[in-house]
């Protein structure tokens, strides 16, 4: 559907795209993930044909009729026409540009906005819609020129999380209808739930491409892990002994609700770390991550290289501490990472709902 063969871009003297290559199936959802800055956007621009590049190849499996080239595009803002109403937005285009009759317009766009769940607001105008309806108002209107392929930029970047669900919904219902969909996004939950593939970019290029659960909970590249890390996972460092409990616990149960976890897990978390901690050395510090995973949550605290098992059953078979996170944990692996610091890594038990 989609080929894009070494790619390059500037502004100026900055390199804002560097050999991409990416390619895109027919029917497949692509997120494409990445710090503020990585060309993200500026790849969904070119794929759009809005933006120049200065080298490679852009190849595009689309139909091509009345000069349209078969391509949807949604955008940060929805960039309503404050002036008319949702259901003028929406006929706009076919009338003015694919030169549609007003009837079938009207037919078509009642269809798709009853589709995408606001057909009650078609007689409003923009400035009554909450962010959640003017994006999918925005989405119904790029559906009104009937494209085979959907390109969004950071379609809930400034929506509540109960505008992004529906925002979610909507691009969850086109998927199963068999959209083609390309889309650039910080959220990397969102991502993780509607993508068959993601793509992760850092300098103008591609570091990384593979499934969700590949990308997210297996990342081959540092940049990549590191990129997860932040936007994903709670980093907790405890440089000394003496550390805030309560805020401590404060993060995990943010983390927690994040995921919409149970509340029993959440007190199993706090409960498993406070054990953790009560076993494990203090003095030179360690860092706790908190990963939600498609197998559950993990806990890893990381510390300093050493050789010392500290949660074998031989160790602490005896310990109460050992005993309760035995009780929460499905997992308990040790290892050492590739700088030599130990990591201890629990995956905790997931309970019922």
């Amino acid at each position: 559907m989609i080929e894009i063969s070494h790619v390059s871009k500037r502004y100026g003297i900055e390199r804002v795209l560097y050999d991409v290559t990416l390619s895109v199936a027919e029917n497949e959802v692509v997120s494409i993930i990445g710090h503020s800055g990585s060309g993200k956007s500026t790849l969904l621009r070119c794929i759009a044909g809005l933006e120049s590049y200065e080298s490679g190849i852009i190849k595009m499996n689309v139909r091509k009729k009345d000069g349209y080239e078969g391509i949807g595009m949604v955008f940060k803002e929805n960039n309503l026409f404050p002036h008319l109403t949702v259901l003028q937005n929406l006929m706009l285009a076919p009338v003015e540009v694919l030169g549609m009759q007003k009837e079938q317009a009207r037919e078509m766009a009642e269809e798709i906005l009853d589709n995408v769940g606001i057909w009650n607001k078609m007689n409003d105008y923009p400035s009554s819609l909450s962010s959640g309806q003017a994006q999918r108002a925005a989405i119904a209107r790029s559906l009104m020129m009937n494209p085979d392929v959907l390109l969004l930029d950071e379609p809930t970047s400034s929506l509540d999380p109960v505008s992004a669900n529906e925002v979610f919904n909507v691009l969850d219902k086109l998927k199963k209808q068999g959209m083609t969909i390309v889309l650039v996004t910080h959220n990397i939950d969102f991502a993780r739930s509607i993508s068959d593939r993601m793509v992760f970019m850092d300098m103008g290029t591609i570091c990384e491409v593979g499934s969700p659960g590949e990308l997210i909970d297996h990342p081959k590249e540092r940049k990549t892990l590191q990129f997860i890390n932040y936007c994903v996972n709670m980093v907790y460092d405890i440089p000394a002994p003496k550390y805030d409990h309560p805020q401590l616990n404060a993060r995990i149960e943010d983390f927690c609700r994040r995921y919409r976890l149970p509340v029993k897990d959440t007190y199993s978390a706090q409960l498993v770390v406070e054990e953790l901690l009560n076993l494990l050395p203090l003095d030179d510090g360690l860092k706790l991550v908190m990963i939600k995973t498609d197998k559950g949550m993990v806990i890893e605290a990381v510390l300093k290289g050493t050789g010392k098992i500290f949660l074998s059953e031989e160790a602490v078979a005896d310990n109460l501490s050992y005993m309760i996170i035995s009780s929460k944990c499905s997992a308990i692996e040790e290892a050492v990472n590739e700088i030599d610091e130990k990591v201890i890594r629990l995956t905790l038990k997931e309970n019922k709902k």
